[in-house]
């Protein structure tokens, strides 16, 4: 019970943590707004509003539910996984964003005591619902007010919760199918409505 209070009366970003979010949200940014940034700087500014915006809360929904389930949660930068996104970037010249420059990693405070398949599932979507309601938000707010970067952060929302609901590897996908299909099936049709309305408006 003392090292739970000590863990849970921690800062509630350490400095190490909050540099990996940094990096990442810096990185993410330039490989959503390549090639155009490099020719229009401002489009690095609307880039990085709209992949800060969407990336940081998506990490920090799955931070925050981990937290309120009891498990010790932060986030952490994928070294790899951002080579390979800038590589990705210039090989296809923007075509393809990987977006997966880090993750927030969790477990219980006990060593012996393992993330039930329901946790893991809703930590795992909740990301996911923060993009698809913010994306739906944005489209919304789009109606009324016309400036690119709303749109931009509507498709960078959308594209966020598509490539994490592929059930493959360490992304939320797997976590959330093996959970409830349901809820998978459910967040993939919204996401992919959403992400089409963003393109074509």
């Amino acid at each position: 019970m003392i090292l739970c209070d000590i863990m849970k009366k921690a800062p509630w970003f350490r400095r190490r943590e909050a540099k990996d979010i940094l990096i990442s949200v810096l990185a993410l940014s330039f490989v959503f707004s390549y090639p155009e940034s490099i020719l229009n700087p401002v489009f690095l500014l609307y880039s990085l509003f709209a992949v800060g915006l969407g990336f940081m809360g998506h990490e920090l929904s799955h931070r925050y539910v981990a937290r309120r389930l009891g498990y010790w949660a932060e986030f952490r930068m994928w070294n790899q996984g951002i080579m390979f996104a800038l590589l990705l970037a210039f090989i296809t010249n923007g075509g393809f964003v990987f977006a997966a420059p880090g993750a927030v990693v969790f477990s219980s405070y006990w060593a012996f005591e393992r993330p039930s398949r329901a946790h893991v599932g809703r930590i795992g979507i909740a990301g996911v619902v923060f993009n698809i309601s913010l994306m739906y938000a944005l489209l919304a707010l789009g109606i009324f007010v016309s400036h690119p970067v709303l749109g931009l952060a509507a498709f960078v929302n959308g594209w966020l919760a598509i490539f994490n609901l592929i059930p493959f590897g360490p992304l939320d996908g797997g976590k959330v199918l093996a959970w409830n299909w349901k809820a998978w099936a459910l967040a993939m049709g919204l996401a992919a409505a959403g992400l089409g309305i963003s393109v074509l408006a």
